[in-house]
């Protein structure tokens, strides 16, 4: 792992954003929780994301089930979602296709 601090977090992310399943997402605090950092790093580093389907930050959502961002925007966001099997309710992504990966990475966070 890389010694800077912020290159190892980036290199925790895409590892982790690697093992979200296909027709699940995760959310932005869950992600944020596992490498040590808060939802809006997170996010930040994500927008930040060049390789859009390879390292699927499509998968991330916010913690309500919606969307939030995405640089090729929302519906795409959305579209890209539904293809991998993703259920909603409305707008906002079904809590059946939402996993906590920091609890199934570093065990129960409670």
């Amino acid at each position: 792992m890389p010694r800077d601090p912020f290159v190892r977090k980036k290199e925790l992310l895409r590892i982790v954003l690697q093992l979200i399943p296909q027709g699940y997402v995760t959310t932005y605090g869950s992600i944020a929780r596992v490498i040590g950092t808060s939802p809006r790093a997170v996010g930040r580093m994500l927008s930040a994301n060049e390789h859009l389907i390879t390292i699927p930050c499509h998968r991330v959502v916010m913690n309500d089930g919606s969307l939030g961002g995405f640089s090729l925007g929302q519906e795409v966001k959305r579209k890209l979602l539904l293809l991998e099997g993703v259920r909603f309710n409305g707008e906002k992504v079904s809590k059946k296709s939402m996993i906590k990966i920091d609890e199934l990475l570093l065990g129960s966070t409670s």
